[in-house]
């Protein structure tokens, strides 16, 4: 039987058109003979268009050619708007004040069409897709080690539990006072770099981690992957897609993933 998450996985895939031809007929027909697999399709694809609009959103406003984009928005509404009315002159009317008497929905709809045709189109919105589909943080386990345990290994512990708990910014303080003991670097690196990432500080989580990808850790498969994540938001398509091809050497969990993402990073070259 298919597990949930791989269902959903596929689901995202088929929204996104990463399917080949024979899958896309296989979801399909499980779309329509499912009333539940099809409500979640219906709901996902909400929200698509709703964080596509936000992102256009989000790049208009930080984008510093939105001004000269505000100012043809509002010459083509002055032009339509004389084309319609010819003949009438309001003497309370200013120029430049009729897009802001508009509803926000047509100004924002005249401004996408005029950013788009421009060429100022959100360049970050698939890489970030892909790393929110692929990034989860890792289930550690509790660190120990065969013997009697120190209060070193106690810090260590406690600075992983708290990564698993979520508190990252606790983690990286409680490994900040173990780096200086070669002993545990690759720990103290891995998960400051892991914490960094959950942070959403993809540089710091970067430097950290490529502080362990060539040593000989037992988070060797995490390392890579991670770091591969790592090098997708930072833009870095070539290095994630090196280090995506050095995970299908490993038979575990992030072979798959490593493969298949692999692929889809060809579409940045």
């Amino acid at each position: 039987m298919e597990h949930k998450s791989d269902i959903k996985r596929r689901l995202a895939d088929y929204i996104y058109n990463d399917l080949g031809p024979e899958e896309i007929v296989e979801i399909e027909r499980e779309i329509s003979m499912d009333p539940q697999l099809s409500e979640s399709y219906r709901l996902n694809m909400q929200v698509k268009d709703y964080l596509q609009a936000k992102l256009q959103l989000e790049e208009m406003r930080s984008d510093p050619q939105l001004e000269i984009a505000e100012m043809l928005a509002e010459i083509e509404f002055d032009a339509e708007s004389r084309d319609e009315q010819p003949h009438e002159i309001n003497p309370v009317a200013q120029p430049g004040r009729r897009i802001r008497n508009m509803t926000f929905a047509a100004a924002i709809a005249a401004a996408v069409t005029i950013i788009i045709a421009v060429g100022i189109i959100p360049s970050n919105m698939d890489q970030d897709r892909l790393f929110d589909r692929y990034y989860e943080p890792m289930e550690a386990s509790d660190y120990s080690q065969r013997g009697e345990p120190n209060e070193m290994y106690r810090d260590i512990a406690n600075g992983i539990n708290n990564y698993i708990d979520g508190n990252y910014r606790q983690s990286i303080d409680q490994f900040s006072e173990l780096a200086s003991d070669p002993a545990i670097r690759s720990e103290v690196h891995f998960f400051t770099g892991l914490s960094y990432l959950g942070l959403g500080q993809y540089q710091h989580a970067q430097n950290n981690l490529e502080l362990v990808v060539d040593g000989n850790s037992r988070y060797q498969a995490e390392t890579l992957w991670y770091l591969s994540l790592c090098y997708l938001k930072t833009g870095e398509f070539e290095k994630a897609t090196v280090l995506l091809g050095q995970l299908e050497i490993y038979d575990g969990m992030y072979k798959e993933d490593a493969q298949t993402l692999r692929k889809r990073l060809l579409r940045f070259k």
